[in-house]
């Protein structure tokens, strides 16, 4: 039920999003990427302690290539940022900066907004929650928890999850110069943002590592997705 009520969110969403841009609508097209990634989320929330691979490989479908057109549209130049969760953002979230030197202002994020406003370093689009959420939180009812748990075991939690789903795998090092490299098998093509599993390892990373963490670079290394963070403090920091 899940699944066919977050198709028909998507699909709403989608032309809300095209309609409200077309007319010039801020309004529209909040509503409309609001109403996708609800549908997202909702299309891959747990039923009954499982998560359908199907559901998440239809909830992936749009979303990759939604967000991947998102940031070419609104030229949002900066590198994504993943944010632990914490009382503005219990379920955490991404974070795409419109300008390559950003500033975080954590303190004027709220759950359920799209659009944070400010200077041209303070802007740029949020999701929350991530569309890995859902795995991210069943792997927390599954076990005693990611917060503070360290890289190692966050991500290896995570990917047992994934494992234990068949729908991916992946894994995380913390390098000697402190930054994390992570590998994911991703579950769609286009961004790897909008993908569950690879959403879902950044954030469980986050969150055991208990920072706000950078995504310095990105590439493909043959079936995985390979990712460099660079740690930039709790949230505390940038509250």
């Amino acid at each position: 039920m899940g699944r066919l009520w977050g198709s028909f969110l998507v699909i709403i969403g989608t032309g809300l999003w095209y309609y409200g841009g077309a007319r010039g609508s801020v309004a529209l097209v909040n509503l409309g990427i609001g109403t996708i990634i609800l549908g997202i989320v909702l299309m891959g929330l747990p039923s009954r302690g499982y998560v359908s691979k199907e559901a998440l490989l239809l909830s992936c479908r749009d979303p990759c290539g939604f967000i991947e057109d998102l940031k070419r549209d609104l030229e949002l130049e900066g590198p994504p940022v993943v944010i632990p969760p914490y009382e503005n953002l219990p379920k955490g979230g991404l974070f795409f900066p419109k300008a390559e030197g950003f500033s975080l202002r954590l303190g004027k994020f709220i759950e359920g907004s799209i659009f944070v406003t400010g200077t041209e370093v303070e802007s740029g689009i949020l999701l929350s929650p991530p569309p890995g959420w859902a795995i991210v939180e069943y792997t927390i009812e599954n076990s005693d928890g990611l917060s503070g748990t360290g890289v190692g075991y966050a991500s290896s939690a995570i990917s047992s999850t994934l494992s234990a789903l068949g729908i991916g795998s992946g894994e995380a090092f913390e390098r000697e110069d402190g930054k994390v490299e992570v590998f994911v098998r991703p579950l769609c093509r286009g961004s790897p943002y909008g993908d569950p599993a690879v959403s879902a390892m950044l954030l469980g990373i986050a969150m055991g590592k208990g920072e706000v963490l950078e995504v310095e670079s990105l590439e493909k290394v043959k079936d995985y997705v390979k990712l460099v963070l660079e740690p930039l403090g709790g949230v505390e920091k940038w509250l």
